[in-house]
């Protein structure tokens, strides 16, 4: 029997593992400019009408499931995140907590068990007069930021109402929409809780005397409730939609595990679709400004959170390095108040005007109304803006957008230098235009790993770019990014008017080893995971790397699932007597006048030994075949190998390419013989690759110069 090493070797590809590539030095090389066409289905796009479309979708599936429930008289199980029978794989990812016998150290705690909404609460609603900040409480799970995040967003009316699209509480299926990588995804799950209580028959003698061995008394007063879920809960009781909006977004990140540590702006992007950054509050250089255009729109058009992130323990009562919701700001007989909320419903701020403090006069406990306040430990607290200032470190900024915004976007992989080397513009630019002039946000983000952590490489990375008219010189750019914190996912500025015309967008990267990971971390973890739960972990990485534009799905053809849509009524053969021949070009390069261009500046090797190969004709997900350029480096298992050559190169020695294949190729090619019938191999040459109008750089290494592409970044830009 094959180990989980050898299962799994091909899909080891330098852009997770990051392994140093060799590149000739900078005093032999000249550059290389590649381009890169956006989609045309990525520009020019209502902000809101890929919502619509998402939304339609998911209501068709809820249908779908409905009826199908309601004709075989059951109630719906999702197998695809089943609580009860596949506990392990939803509860953890690829490294769950372990219980260290010679340590001492307790084993985690577990769910006790698995109920339906109905068997949990009497008179179960979704909504009891709508989702509000107040409702919010975190169980047992490191996800402060994502509940801070509802808290605030529960505080914009009807956001939550909008994220659960369709929904059967008797049958027992939700759908909702999360905002991930630039589109929309439709989640569906069914009504199964993880609950705290162990079931009557698991409990210990003295634990059934409490109750006189009475089950149906341990049941009525223990197993019911709110208070009996595991995880998140509302404090309003009967009402679900809380913990079914937790469990949504655990599914869509693979397992509760992975929604542990996080920062409320990201979960406000994957639920409304929009925009954060981070403002460092001893960066703000007019705090009456930043308190007229700034917070006083909060929950209108912008979300606010706010972190104390430099110490630990507590300041005033307030936790560090814990997401706090920013309610509301507001102005009250000349006093500037913030209305804050503790994602936990409960411990609050102890200084100046906490609950009961020497500042509420009889005067101002009349305003109680009036500040929107009420005493109690409840985890909302009132702090003056002077206050707000001094206490918290960092506020984390959302901005949500409308229908009278429209987007244009680009996924990319980008090629990075080897490490060490000079941190300095010139990784990646991107190009836009704008045809009048208009408020706009330009974003640079990379792809949301939170599914597949473990697989993401040894480094962290790190972004910053600035932004030229076309044609400008160095020392007058147009703008540039705000200050974000190191390593966060993306970075963006807002622009109250962008003018018309042409620009350039130049992006620096950074990079750091991330914590407790060597070079070898992926072979020597392979032994310890779970090979069905890191299948499905490699699955959604495939997914989320195929929307670059420059994607190559042949080192993660087994990994990439067909779609539902295309088999229908129709056994395989049929459709592959149906879509075979059908040919899917390789991207051409895109013309100088397209205003959507994304650039790559890269060095051009040097010669070296020839190893140019011709790769078959591949049958993707669909049934199309695609003509692919093989790779140097890009296949998953393959050692890096230097395999570039000049374009003359390749044609004198043309006649003896087929000798100069690898073991590696032949086995492959043997591979692909066997599992492919009727397919005539493609052949493209190193020669006709460069004479060519096809783009040099195909899946995750450059046929010229050999530069891996291991890091995946979009800009969109927003006007």
């Amino acid at each position: 029997m094959p180990s989980i090493l050898s299962i799994f070797e091909n899909i080891i590809t330098p852009e997770f593992m990051g392994e140093p590539v060799t590149q000739t030095k900078a005093s032999t090389v000249a550059p290389t400019k590649v381009k890169f066409e956006q989609p045309k289905e990525q520009a020019g796009l209502l902000c809101t009408a890929e919502l619509e479309t998402a939304r339609e979708r998911c209501r068709r599936k809820v249908e779908a499931i409905i009826k199908d429930c309601r004709a075989r008289n059951c109630r719906y199980r999702d197998i695809e995140f089943d609580l009860e029978g596949d506990k392990q794989r939803c509860l953890y990812g690829l490294n769950p907590p372990k219980w260290d016998i010679e340590s001492g150290e307790l084993p985690p705690t577990e769910p006790a068990d698995v109920l339906r909404v109905t068997q949990i609460f009497e008179e179960p609603q979704f909504f009891i007069d709508g989702a509000n900040s107040s409702d919010v409480a975190q169980g047992y799970l490191g996800n402060c930021w994502f509940m801070s995040a509802v808290s605030t967003v529960a505080t914009s009316e009807g956001l939550i109402n909008r994220i659960c699209v369709h929904r059967d509480e008797v049958v027992g299926v939700y759908g909702f929409l999360f905002y991930r990588d630039s589109g929309w995804v439709d989640v569906i799950i069914d009504d199964l809780l993880y609950t705290r209580i162990p079931k009557f028959e698991e409990l210990w003698g003295e634990q059934k005397d409490l109750y006189h061995g009475d089950k149906e008394k341990f049941d009525a007063r223990a197993r019911v409730g709110g208070k009996t879920l595991f995880f998140a809960r509302s404090k309003t009781e009967n009402e679900t939609w809380l913990p079914l909006l937790e469990k949504a977004y655990a599914k869509l990140h693979g397992d509760y595990q992975a929604l542990e540590g996080g920062w409320d702006s990201e979960a406000i992007e994957g639920m409304t679709g929009g925009i954060s950054n981070i403002i460092h509050v001893k960066d703000i250089l007019d705090t009456d400004r930043f308190w007229d255009e700034q917070l006083l729109n909060a929950n209108k058009d912008r979300l606010f959170g706010c972190v104390i992130g430099d110490s630990r323990g507590e300041v005033s009562g307030l936790v560090t390095w814990h997401a706090y919701a920013v309610l509301e700001a507001l102005e009250v007989n000349g006093k500037r108040f913030v209305r804050i909320r503790n994602p936990w419903g409960k411990s609050e701020w102890n200084g100046p005007w906490s609950d009961g403090s020497k500042e509420w006069t009889k005067e101002w406990l009349g305003r109680l109304d009036e500040l929107h306040h009420k005493f109690g430990d409840d985890g909302e607290f009132l702090m003056e803006y002077k206050d707000f200032l001094k206490t918290w470190v960092t506020i984390e900024r959302s901005r949500l957008f409308d229908a009278g915004w429209k987007l244009s976007s680009m996924w990319l992989n980008v090629v990075s230098r080897t490490y060490p080397c000079a941190w300095s513009f010139g990784d990646v630019s991107f190009t836009f235009s704008v045809t009048e002039d208009s408020p706009a946000a330009i974003v640079l983000s990379q792809l949301n790993e939170r599914f597949f952590p473990d697989i993401s490489g040894y480094n962290d990375w790190s972004m910053d770019f600035i932004v030229y008219r076309k044609g400008a010189p160095t020392e007058e750019p147009y703008t540039r990014s705000y200050h974000n914190l190191f390593w966060r996912r993306t970075v963006s500025v807002e622009l109250d008017n962008l003018e018309k015309g042409d620009y350039v967008v130049h992006v620096r990267l950074d990079r750091k080893q991330k914590y407790g990971r060597k070079k070898t971390y992926y072979q020597d973890s392979l032994e310890g995971w779970d090979v069905r739960k890191l299948s499905k972990v490699w699955t959604q990485a495939a997914i989320s790397k195929s929307i670059a534009v420059n994607f190559d799905p042949e080192p993660y053809s087994d990994y990439l699932p067909a779609p539902e849509e295309i088999f229908g009524g129709e056994d395989l053969n049929s459709l592959e007597e149906k879509h075979i021949g059908l040919e899917v070009p390789l991207p051409t390069t895109a013309s100088d006048s397209n205003p959507a261009l994304a650039s790559t500046e890269v060095p051009k090797a040097e010669p070296a030994e020839l190893k140019t190969e011709a790769s078959e004709s591949k049958s993707d997900a669909k049934g199309k075949t695609n003509g692919e350029v093989a790779k140097a480096n890009g296949e998953p298992g393959a050692k890096s190998e230097e395999r570039s050559a000049t374009a003359g190169e390749a044609k004198a020695n043309g006649e003896s390419k087929d000798e100069k294949k690898d073991e590696q190729t032949e086995k492959k090619e043997d591979k692909d013989e066997k599992g492919k019938k009727d397919e005539a191999p493609i052949v493209v040459t190193g020669a006709e690759l460069a004479q060519s109008s096809k783009v040099v750089h195909e899946g995750f290494t450059c046929k010229e110069c050999k530069v891996r592409i291991d890091h995946h970044t979009l800009v969109f830009v927003l006007c």
